[in-house]
């Protein structure tokens, strides 16, 4: 075995925008950190979320910043900076938007890979950040929700649906969306607290054998390193006394 491999756990790499570079965020119960939680001493789970990024620049900058040797599971996130209004500098239209992100899905070729829409926009909390009109809405950023699901479908990768979910759970316990969304636009933890449970059942549905219950640790418990001492030491006093 190589040693410079022992100490190497598999990986689960989650590529996005700010919604991704945010889940580290504790104090918002952060979904990549909740991912690393779970996954402890099972899989290292790396962030590589971009903030401000859309599909077109992120597509030129994954390949710089992942190694796909020991990947075994990528969730990708992109589609709310994509959705900006044109002429808007992070606009990028939907057929583009598509294509770009069948080349990132490329890019992780023997991966297992999870396809995230992105979440509604809460519109009223978020023009609220702006003195004129807000720069996205609710409406545009469903088409590109539209398109991952389609991509899904197309490439046969399942898809985490984000905006249903949130979109179901808002209307059937009559809570506005910016109950998911500080901002109106990034989780709060109510809304890492659903993308995480949404990808753990994902997980356990499509890929289960990198069902967290079930997989084991890759370095044993601390009791069977104690109980390896004690049995190594009764052997070495047994062999003595012979």
């Amino acid at each position: 075995m190589d040693p410079q491999a022992t100490h190497q756990l598999p990986q689960i790499v989650c590529i996005g925008d700010s919604l991704t570079q945010h889940g580290w965020d504790v104090g918002k119960r952060g979904w990549t950190a909740q991912l690393a939680q779970t996954y402890l001493r099972r899989m290292d789970v790396v962030n590589r979320g971009l903030s401000g990024f859309n599909t077109r620049w992120a597509k030129h900058t994954v390949p710089r910043i992942i190694s796909t040797q020991n990947i075994r599971l990528v969730c990708i996130l992109f589609g709310s900076n994509d959705a900006q209004f044109a002429p808007g500098k992070y606009h990028v239209p939907v057929d583009e938007f598509t294509d770009n992100l069948r080349d990132i899905t490329r890019m992780v070729a023997g991966a297992r890979v999870l396809l995230v829409t992105p979440p509604p926009v809460a519109d009223r909390l978020y023009e609220s950040l702006f003195e004129g009109p807000a720069d996205r809405c609710c409406e545009g950023t469903r088409l590109y929700a539209d398109a991952v699901r389609t991509l899904a479908e197309e490439l046969r990768i399942p898809c985490v649906d984000l905006w249903t979910a949130m979109e179901t759970t808002a209307t059937s316990t009559n809570t506005p969306l910016d109950s998911f969304l500080w901002d109106g636009l990034h989780l709060n933890a109510n809304g890492n607290d659903l993308l995480f449970n949404l990808l753990l059942q994902a997980i356990k549905s499509n890929y289960p054998e990198l069902n967290p219950d079930s997989m084991p640790f890759v370095v044993p418990g601390h009791l069977d390193f104690a109980n390896l001492d004690e049995l190594t030491h009764m052997l070495a006093h047994s062999t003595k006394s012979q």
